[in-house]
């Protein structure tokens, strides 16, 4: 209920054309008026992977791909794995230890107590054909035209035994204006935004405070940059998550929709925010749709 009327109340201020004309603004713009074909393919977490392949970024290996779940090999996959939608966000299950963990619980993975999330076998299965059956988003256009799959893919494991950290690079034609490092297995108290060369912004008016130091420059930042770049050359805008893990630099996803336009994203700091959405030359997709 408090995202619908948040979303509610977003359409209201732009019906009335009272939205700041930031980044968020533009994503939703996006959001209504540009159809370009390419974006259900890489929105697509499953198709994604071969566009990231044939431009020769790694990929989480995929174990097994099915419209059925009930006939997911569970007794023949390794010790570890994710189950995931290919045609959704948050749509996660991790199976590691003997246990099966319903990723998109978020009060367990802010409290680290994943035994909140622990699901049996048969509520797994349960859920990808709650999946399967789901249209993720209407408003985020090229979600309503993937072809809903269900996807069993390699567990990434981090290069420092810590936890596998997500760099989710803001690419504008082709090029990282922005990098914002989370993690996405625990909540680790990260939320900084830095530009390409890992300087961070002053986000003054931003809810959560950057942490502090400042976590060091990674050692693979060149490599995560132009990768993102790489992948992100012909899109007017798209943000490239990449993780850095034992097996190098890695595609998590293409997000075309971050946080769904909704507005005070990415950051609560208008002046960020703004900045950002000026950094954004769209396409004059009105005149082509």
């Amino acid at each position: 209920m408090q995202l619908y009327i948040k979303n509610g109340y977003t359409r209201i201020l732009d019906a009335l054309n009272l939205s700041p004309k930031d980044f968020s603004w533009k994503l939703r713009q996006r959001m209504k008026y540009d159809h370009t074909p390419l974006f259900i393919e890489v929105q697509d977490k499953y198709k994604a992977k071969a566009y990231a392949q044939e431009r020769g970024v790694e990929t989480a290996e995929v174990y097994y791909v099915t419209d059925q779940p009930e006939t997911i090999p569970f007794d023949s996959l390794p010790e570890k794995y994710f189950i995931k939608a290919s045609h959704g966000c948050g749509w996660n299950i991790l199976y590691e230890g003997g246990k099966y963990y319903n990723w998109v619980s978020g009060e367990a993975l802010i409290e680290r107590d994943l035994s909140k999330s622990i699901v049996t076998r048969e509520k797994s299965i349960r859920l990808c054909k709650k999946w399967l059956r789901t249209t993720y988003s209407r408003d985020q256009w090229a979600y309503r035209y993937i072809k809903p799959l269900i996807m069993v893919e390699e567990k990434l494991e981090p290069r420092d035994d810590l936890a596998v950290i997500d760099y989710r690079c803001f690419v504008f034609d082709g090029e990282v204006k922005v990098i914002n490092q989370d993690s996405p297995m625990y909540k680790m108290g990260i939320d900084l935004f830095v530009d390409a060369n890992w300087k961070p912004f002053d986000l003054p008016r931003h809810y959560e405070v950057a942490p502090d130091p400042i976590p060091e420059k990674p050692e693979r930042l060149d490599e995560i940059v132009k990768t993102a770049e790489k992948l992100g050359e012909g899109f007017d805008f798209i943000r490239i998550d990449l993780y850095d893990t034992s097996k190098g630099i890695v595609l998590g996803e293409m997000s075309l929709y971050p946080e769904a336009g909704e507005l005070n994203t990415p950051t609560t700091d208008p002046d960020f925010n703004q900045w950002l959405g000026d950094q954004w030359v769209q396409r004059d997709f009105r005149a082509r749709h």
